[in-house]
């Protein structure tokens, strides 16, 4: 993925995020930011399900599996 030049990768933020037990909200506005209903509703249950693709395509390959 390229980003312009300023712009924080997403994927870069939830994973930084959940290593410090975080919120997105509170990595940008500081602690005691609620997190808002998009990052609850949209942007951690994406984040989730890009995380399973890739441990997919991860077993995929280690058994051998092509397509």
């Amino acid at each position: 993925m390229e980003l312009r030049p300023g712009v924080v990768d997403p994927l870069f933020m939830h994973e930084l995020a959940l290593e410090l037990h975080m919120t997105v909200g509170e990595l940008c506005y500081g602690r005691g930011t609620p997190m808002s209903l998009h990052e609850l509703s949209v942007a951690w249950p994406e984040f989730f399900d890009y995380r399973r693709r890739v441990a997919v395509r991860e077993e995929d390959k280690k058994s051998g599996r092509r397509f």
